[in-house]
C-alpha cells in the first residue's frame, strides 16, 4: 500500500528500533478490504515500559517534538500522541477499545506499506474495535472489511398455508 513518504520514514523508524506497533484505523480498513481517504495514520504501540522506551526513541529519530514528554507517558493505556496536521497527521496510540495488545499482537497480520515491512490488525480486532468504537465511519468501516457494502437483506417470501 503506498504511503506519503512522513507515514513511511514513521514506520520505518519504528521497526529500526524494534518497536511492538500495529497499524490500525483506515490503514488496516484499506488493506483488509479496499483504500479510503483518511485524514491520519494511527499507530497502536504496546504500552509497556520497555516498549514505551523504543517508541520514545524512534520519534526523537524522527524529529517528533518531545520536550517535557517522557517515555513513561507512552505507558499510559490511554495516550493518544499526535504529529503534524491533517490529512498527514500522525497519531500514537496506547490503547484502542474493544481489543488488548497483547491478543491482538497474536492475531497480527504481516504487511507493506510503502517500503516498510510491518503489522496490521487482523481482521477480526478490527471489526471488533470498530464496532466498539460504534460511531458512522467506523460502522461503514465494518461493511467495507466484511464485504457487506450496500448489501441487502434478501427478502421473505410468502408462505403457503395449508388448508384444513
Amino acid at each position: 500500500m503506498d504511503l506519503n513518504r512522513d507515514f513511511e520514514e514513521m514506520l520505518s523508524e519504528l521497526s529500526n528500533a524494534n518497536v511492538r506497533f500495529l497499524v490500525v484505523g483506515a490503514y488496516a480498513v484499506g488493506y483488509h478490504s479496499e483504500p479510503r481517504y483518511t485524514k491520519d495514520l494511527d499507530i497502536w504501540v504496546e504500552p509497556t515500559p520497555e516498549n514505551a522506551e523504543r517508541v520514545w526513541l524512534a520519534l526523537a529519530r524522527f524529529g517528533a517534538p518531545l520536550k517535557n514528554i517522557p517515555a513513561s507517558d507512552f505507558t499510559d493505556p490511554k495516550l493518544v500522541y499526535q504529529l503534524g496536521v491533517e490529512p498527514n497527521r500522525i497519531d500514537i496510540l496506547t490503547g484502542i477499545e474493544g481489543c488488548t495488545f497483547a491478543n491482538a499482537w497474536r492475531r497480527r497480520v504481516r504487511a507493506r506499506f510503502g517500503r516498510v515491512d510491518c503489522y496490521v490488525l487482523g481482521r477480526n480486532d478490527l471489526i471488533r474495535a470498530k464496532r466498539a468504537v460504534g460511531r458512522p465511519q467506523d460502522l461503514r468501516d465494518i461493511e467495507l472489511v466484511t464485504g457487506r457494502v450496500g448489501a441487502r437483506r434478501p427478502r421473505r417470501t410468502a408462505r403457503k398455508r395449508k388448508r384444513s
